[in-house]
């Protein structure tokens, strides 16, 4: 089993968290007391009894736990799952989706594609907020071609606003990508978009990668949520037998910090959001104690990477909007959405609360491994009617989106081939209960990243082939295990992007060790090669072959106006920060076919100039030749 898919707890030797725990009630336990965190009720309460008169439990513990059924006492409680509307307005769950899976890498233009033209399966869609081709903004958008990810929709591209506040460019921002959302003619409800920060994300892994592991998070946690917060009776209008669904579910994913947003640090939004599922001691014994936060175990909301289906994320961005317009702070998208992230779970404990069996959650308080949140104390204004579950959760172990601030010493740029780095990182890094680091199975799977298509299939597509140009390692000898991959030794994770939200002046370094680097320039032509650009992205809307996002083609971007621009126009003047190799501007590496080509004379005889270029250089070449005359004389 590889670490991408095995849960802490399963570490060889490792302590589950009721050790710690036991400690601190002053109870004398030593590690043979302590069963396997799978341990049940039952189980639990033969150890209790070891060290506290039974007669002090009750009844209750005495058989082993069962599921939770929907409660039918309590009468003066309120229903929270009711009284705040909790059901989702999409029933399709995201982690039952079978997406359009895209060719691999090096597929050529005449090859298969995915055909879906009723827009049957779930499509994926990009969105990078950014009104023009920065740096930033293009290093974001060359690392997703490369790797193979539907072209980008740039929000707000062309749109600047010369005098406009913070507060404004933020509202502008915000409503462009709800309206997105809304446009019902390019996204369907059960399509998954993924919305990154423009300016600090690179992406490291390919889009199969992305979509399968938050599939399998947002699986795995669903099933959690079954046994902690059970099940709802719905009443059916044809008063038949109530249907039991699941009262609350993950739906969303956005990346995990180590900072809270800092106006919030006494509300929900930073209080009352769930442990990390990282092991308590995964820093050392200051874990989570440190005053600068930088031993933090990543628990909190960070909105600069997200992944949900569209209507999931539509009902997200109206309510951000809504809060936005009730908090004029430059930030309150972020400051919006920590707020409704504290509330969801706010309402979802004092749901578990009203139906959890109060022995049993004495029991699991008194051992360290309850489930509650913390709420006590918490003061929050709540309206009855209003959603506040929204399924969001965060990615607590960098499995998707590693985010640098307070976290910049959290990785290393590895090739898992090297054993002898493999075995002794964790170590290095003072994990306790260090293990040799194996190469995710979702990623060993993986053909070759520099898998190429032969160039007789490529006579029609441009770039043209070019044996210099296109230059990439061997792919029978360059596999994903010997391609140095950026690695949290803390989590075992390889994330699939990284957000560098930290230091700025970490960008520059960090760009140049990622894996692609060395041949980006011949990997992006390999992706603009494999696609049939606009054509394609025009025949998709009557039906043709299309890829992920159903407007198809590759090799260039969307705006939000729905305008198709290509990487040549987006990023020009770009190329020393994307690629630093010298060879030129995109698209021109063997030189402008257009470019002026005068005679002796300073005639243009070949490709285009302005009259003013063509006079200015005519009367060069004549000076040329009078200079030229003199020193003959």
């Amino acid at each position: 089993m590889s670490l991408a898919s095995t849960s802490f707890s399963q570490f060889e030797g490792a302590k589950p968290p009721i050790y710690r725990k036991l400690h601190a009630t002053g109870l004398a336990i030593s590690p043979a007391h302590v069963p396997h965190e799978s341990c049940d009720l039952f189980c639990y309460s033969i150890l209790l009894c070891s060290m506290v008169p039974c007669s002090v439990l009750g009844d209750s513990i005495t058989s082993p736990l069962t599921d939770r059924r929907p409660d039918t006492q309590k009468a003066s409680e309120p229903d929270y799952w009711k009284k705040f509307p909790s059901d989702h307005p999409f029933s399709i769950r995201p982690e039952d989706a079978q997406v359009a899976l895209p060719p691999k890498l090096g597929t050529a233009a005449n090859e298969s594609l995915p055909h879906d033209p009723e827009h049957v399966h779930p499509h994926l869609h990009l969105l990078v907020p950014t009104t023009a081709g920065t740096r930033g903004a293009c290093r974001t958008v060359t690392s997703a071609m490369i790797l193979g990810y539907p072209p980008p929709t740039l929000i707000g591209y062309g749109h600047r606003k010369p005098g406009a506040t913070e507060l404004e460019l933020t509202v502008d921002r915000i409503t462009r990508i709800r309206d997105y959302l809304k446009n019902k003619r390019i996204v369907k409800d059960h399509d998954f978009v993924l919305i990154v920060d423009a300016q600090d994300t690179f992406f490291q892994l390919p889009p199969r990668v992305l979509v399968e592991r938050f599939q399998n998070i947002v699986r795995g946690n669903n099933e959690r949520f079954k046994r902690k917060y059970g099940y709802a009776a719905v009443e059916k209008p044809d008063g038949s037998r109530p249907e039991l669904i699941q009262k609350y579910s993950q739906r969303v994913v956005f990346g995990a910090s180590k900072l809270c947003y800092h106006a919030l640090k006494d509300e929900p939004g930073c209080v009352t959001v769930p442990e990390s599922t990282l092991p308590p001691d995964v820093y050392g014994w200051k874990t989570d104690a440190h005053p600068d936060g930088h031993l933090n175990r990543p628990r909190w909301l960070n909105p600069g990477a997200v992944i949900g289906q569209a209507a999931d994320l539509r009902i997200i961005y109206d309510e951000v909007l809504r809060l936005m317009a009730q908090r004029h702070t430059s930030h309150s998208d972020y400051q919006a959405l920590t707020q409704m992230f504290g509330r969801q779970e706010v309402i979802r404990e004092l749901e578990r609360l009203r139906t959890v069996n109060k022995v049993k959650e004495w029991v699991y308080k008194l051992l360290g491994i309850s489930d509650a949140v913390e709420i006590e104390g918490i003061s929050v204004r709540l309206e009855a009617g209003h959603r506040y579950e929204y399924g969001i959760g965060v990615d607590y172990e960098s499995q998707l989106f590693f985010n640098q601030i307070l976290s910049r010493n959290d990785l290393e740029w590895i090739e898992f081939s090297n054993i002898t780095t493999t075995s002794h990182l964790q170590g290095q890094f003072g994990v306790p209960r260090e293990h040799r680091l194996l190469l995710p199975e979702d990623i060993a799977a993986l053909p070759s990243p520099f898998d190429q298509t032969s160039p007789s299939t490529e006579r029609s597509a441009a770039p043209s082939f070019n044996s210099t140009l296109d230059n990439l390692p061997h792919p029978e000898q360059h596999s994903w295990s010997n391609v140095s991959l950026a690695t949290n030794p803390h989590s075992a994770s390889v994330p699939v992007l990284l957000h560098l939200n930290g230091d700025p002046k970490l960008r520059n370094g960090w760009w140049e060790k990622m894996w692609f680097f060395p041949s980006a320039r011949a990997l992006l032509r390999r992706y603009v090669r494999s696609a049939h650009d606009f054509d394609a992205a025009q025949s998709a809307l009557l039906g043709g072959q299309d890829w992920w996002d159903m407007r198809g083609g590759r090799g260039g971007l969307w705006t939000d106006d729905e305008n198709w621009v290509t990487i040549s126009e987006v990023c020009q003047g770009q190329e020393r920060d994307l690629f630093d190799d010298d060879l030129g501007p995109w698209g021109k590496e063997n030189g402008d076919p257009d470019a002026p080509v005068y005679n002796q004379f300073g005639n243009l005889i070949k490709g285009k100039a302005t009259e003013e270029e063509a006079a200015k250089k005519k009367k060069e070449k004549e000076e040329e030749r009078e200079k030229n005359n003199k020193k003959k004389e």
